[in-house]
């Protein structure tokens, strides 16, 4: 891949906190619970201070979906 399709596939494909809180549905106190609990994982991490954590889109969207699921069967 050269730098071109790196961004695309970037852009297309990685998400900060913002927007995977959204595509998930939830608050950003329950995506952090997520997170925190492993049920969502990032898919890098950068920084040892202040982190930065992008989400693979398509792993959300199958969260989404599975924890909808969940929630009907209840």
């Amino acid at each position: 891949m050269n730098k071109e399709e790196v961004r695309k596939w970037i852009k297309e494909n990685l998400v900060m906190q913002d927007e995977a809180k959204d595509i998930t549905g939830q608050s950003v106190h329950g995506f952090n619970q997520s997170v925190a609990t492993g049920k969502i994982e990032p898919f890098v991490e950068f920084g040892a201070v202040r982190k930065t954590r992008l989400y693979l889109r398509a792993d959300l969207e199958e969260y989404a979906r599975n924890k909808k699921t969940f929630k009907k069967q209840n």
